[in-house]
C-alpha cells in the first residue's frame, strides 16, 4: 500500500476535489492507508449516525457565567489528559468547565464534578451532495456531527477548547461560531498543518517557532506547557541499563519507509546481544511485528519515575520527551525520511545514532566514561528544559482577552 506523504495527499485532494474537502482531509488521509476506503468512508457514516441518534443528552447546563467547553475526542494523553491539565486555569479565569465528549468514551473516564455533555443527533446539512463518493462521505459525517454539536449548544455562551482541531467531532466544532482554542498535545506532525482553531497552546518557544514556521500567525500562537515545565526533568541519573526502541508502525503520517526500517533495526540490535525490548503504541493493539524480539504493551512498566535508566531508541515521538522526564536516556534515529520536518526538530534530542553498530558503541560509551556521561546528561537536561516552558499563565491571559461576558 503506498503511503504518500500528509503534505502531498492534501495537495493531491484539494485538487481533484476543491477547497470544501480540506475540511475533512485527516479523516481521508487515514482512511487511505486501509483496505476499502470508499466502503469503510460510508460505514462510519451509518456509524456515527447511530451514536449520534442513540446518544445519551448528559447534564442539563444552567449557565451562569461563560462557559470553557472541553472537547473530548479520546482519552490518554493525546486526548482528556491534555485538556485536564487546562481546569486550573480555565476556574483562574472565571469559565464555568463542561466537558462535551464523544459518544464512545465512557462517563467513568471524566472528573464527575464537572457538567458532562454529549453531541445529540441533528438534521444533516445541505450542500453535501456534490463531490466524489468518498469526500461526499466524509462531508456527509462532518455535517452530522455540525448539526449534532448546533443542537448541544444550543443557548449557550463560551469558548471551545480543543486537544486537536483536525478529527471529525473537533472539526464540526468549529463552525459554531464560538472562539476556539488548541492546546497541543503531542509533537507538531505535518497532521497539525494548516491549523484551524482560532488558537493554538503550545509547549515551549521551540514548539512556538515551529507553527509559525508551519504559518500560523504569531498573534495566534501562545505559550503555556500547562504545568509540564513546571514538573520539572531528571538528568539521567547513571549508565542506561538496557535498551528500548519505540515502534511507529501504526504512525502512517511518517510514510511507508518507516515500519520496513523500525523491524529492520530492531532484528540488527537483538542480534547484537544487548538487552532490547520495543515499546509498542497503542494503537498496535498488542501485535508485534519485530518477530522474536521482546515487547512491552501499554502502560510500559520500563518507563516509570524512579525505574533505572534505559536508552529509549526513538525517530519522531512524543513518548522521547517523556521517558527523558522520567530520567532515561533518549537517543534519535537519525533517518532521512520525507515530511514532519517541523515535528522532528521539536522532537529531536542531542544524542543520535543511524545504526545498531552505533548504538553498541554509544551504549557501551555512556556505560564506562564518566565524563562523557556527565556531559550528555546535561545537553539532554538542557534541551528536555527547552521544550516545555516553565512561564505559567499563557492560556490564562489568552482567556481574558478572548471571552466575553454572558449576554
Amino acid at each position: 500500500m503506498n503511503r504518500s506523504s500528509f503534505a502531498a495527499f492534501v495537495a493531491a485532494l484539494l485538487r481533484d476535489h476543491g477547497p470544501e474537502a480540506a475540511e475533512v482531509r485527516h479523516e481521508l488521509f487515514f482512511q487511505s492507508h486501509k483496505p476499502f476506503p470508499t466502503l469503510r468512508g460510508w460505514g462510519a457514516v451509518l456509524r456515527d449516525a447511530r451514536l449520534l441518534a442513540k446518544g445519551k443528552a448528559g447534564a442539563v447546563i444552567r449557565q451562569e457565567k461563560p462557559l470553557a467547553v472541553l472537547v473530548a475526542t479520546l482519552a490518554g494523553a493525546s486526548g482528556w489528559q491534555t485538556l485536564a491539565r487546562a481546569l486550573p486555569a480555565l476556574r483562574q479565569a472565571g469559565l464555568q468547565p463542561v466537558i462535551l465528549a464523544h459518544p464512545r468514551l465512557p462517563d467513568a473516564l471524566f472528573p464527575a464534578d464537572i457538567p458532562l455533555m454529549r453531541p445529540l443527533g441533528g438534521r444533516l446539512r445541505a450542500g453535501v451532495s456534490d463531490g466524489k463518493c468518498g469526500v461526499r462521505a466524509a462531508r456527509l459525517r462532518l455535517s452530522m456531527w455540525q448539526a449534532a454539536i448546533d443542537r448541544t449548544l444550543h443557548g449557550l455562551h463560551g469558548v471551545l477548547i480543543m486537544h486537536n482541531d483536525f478529527d471529525m467531532m473537533s472539526t464540526a466544532c468549529l463552525s459554531r461560531g464560538w472562539p476556539t482554542v488548541c492546546l497541543q498535545h503531542g509533537i507538531p506532525t505535518d497532521e497539525f498543518f494548516p491549523c484551524r482553531a482560532d488558537y493554538q497552546v503550545v509547549w515551549s518557544e521551540l514548539c512556538r517557532r515551529a507553527f509559525l514556521k508551519a504559518g500560523v500567525p504569531p498573534e495566534r500562537v501562545i505559550v503555556d506547557a500547562l504545568g509540564r515545565g513546571e514538573e520539572g526533568g531528571l538528568a539521567p541519573s547513571g549508565p542506561p541499563q538496557d535498551i528500548a526502541v519505540v515502534s511507529q508502525q501504526q504512525a502512517v503520517i511518517f510514510g511507508n519507509q518507516l515500519p520496513f526500517a523500525l523491524t529492520g533495526f530492531v532484528s540488527e540490535l537483538v542480534a547484537t546481544g544487548l538487552p532490547v525490548q520495543v515499546l509498542l503504541h497503542p494503537a498496535e493493539r498488542g501485535r508485534s511485528s519485530y518477530g522474536s524480539a521482546p515487547v512491552s504493551v501499554p502502560p510500559h512498566a520500563r518507563l516509570v519515575r524512579g525505574s533505572a535508566p534505559a536508552m529509549v531508541l526513538a525517530y519522531c515521538s512524543t513518548m522521547a520527551l517523556e521517558a527523558a522526564a522520567l530520567g532515561h536516556w533518549v537517543v534519535t534515529l537519525d533517518w532521512s525520511f520525507d515530511g514532519n520536518q517541523l515535528a522532528r526538530r521539536v522532537a529531536q534530542p542531542p544524542l543520535k545514532v543511524h545504526t545498531p553498530l552505533e548504538v553498541v558503541r554509544l551504549f557501551h560509551r555512556l556505560g564506562q566514561d564518566d565524563a562523557f556521561r556527565a556531559e550528555w546528561a546535561e545537553q539532554q537536561r538542557t534541551w528536555l528544559t527547552d521544550s516545555f516552558s516553565a512561564s505559567p499563565g499563557g492560556l490564562g491571559r489568552l482567556l481574558a482577552m478572548i471571552v466575553s461576558p454572558c449576554p
